[in-house]
């Protein structure tokens, strides 16, 4: 198992850890996208984790590099996807930024309410511009809004790397803890979340972020 779901009473904490680095392939999202549903049906606030040392250090690069551009394609769908489905989640979303935090790991924090980082010697990077690869609609609506606007030409232009003390002013995470601190952290925030009126919240979020999500589900073709 690559993703597990722990419920503590309305709290639900989904762990990813693939043993390495946390890269995005199918077989990661095959548990990770019906582990996320599970945890919005059935608990009242979501925290995802990844492994120490890494969040998540991107997709799979043997499969973005290959010689398959369809296969390219699919994945990168696919986790776009999951990032529309975690920006528009009712559910108050915290993440546990454990180590680096690369392109749709940065994604997927941008797209969470609360993003707690632990201190080390960790980098957060979108680094599609310096591989070749120009940014389409979907990635830049939570990008855009996370990122803080002093930053966003470095951060998304020029591709530079940020270290966690940097990262928070970026706008990349909201927190830093020290390490191994985060999950604790975060857990105890959400409950306190998970105690706000669910409706309220949902409705809120979602009038909040409805532009940017119909931008981002006609990108996607949702």
């Amino acid at each position: 198992m690559i993703v597990t779901l722990e419920k503590h009473n309305d709290v639900g904490v989904i762990l990813i850890d693939d043993g390495n680095k946390n890269v995005i392939n199918h077989q990661v999202l095959d548990e990770l996208e019906p582990a996320f549903a599970e945890a919005e049906r059935d608990t009242k606030a979501i925290v995802i984790s990844g492994r120490p040392g890494s969040f998540c250090a991107g997709y799979d690069i043997s499969v973005m590099t290959g010689d398959d551009p369809g296969a390219a394609s699919e994945l990168g769908l696919r986790g776009g996807k999951f990032a529309h489905q975690l920006y528009s989640s009712k559910n108050p979303l915290l993440a546990v930024s454990t180590g680096h935090a690369f392109t749709i790991g940065a994604i997927w924090l941008a797209c969470c309410d609360i993003r707690i980082g632990e201190k080390g010697n960790y980098k957060y990077c979108m680094s599609e511009v310096k591989l070749g690869v120009p940014f389409g609609a979907w990635p830049l609506q939570p990008l855009k809004a996370r990122l803080s606007p002093a930053h966003q030409i470095e951060a998304l232009l020029h591709s530079k790397p940020y270290p966690p003390e940097e990262a928070v002013a970026a706008g990349y995470i909201d927190q830093l803890t020290e390490p191994g601190a985060g999950l604790a952290v975060a857990i105890d925030k959400a409950k306190v979340l998970a105690r706000l009126p669910q409706s309220a919240y949902a409705k809120s979020k979602l009038q909040l972020r409805e532009e940017a999500l119909s931008v981002m589900a006609a990108d996607l073709g949702l």
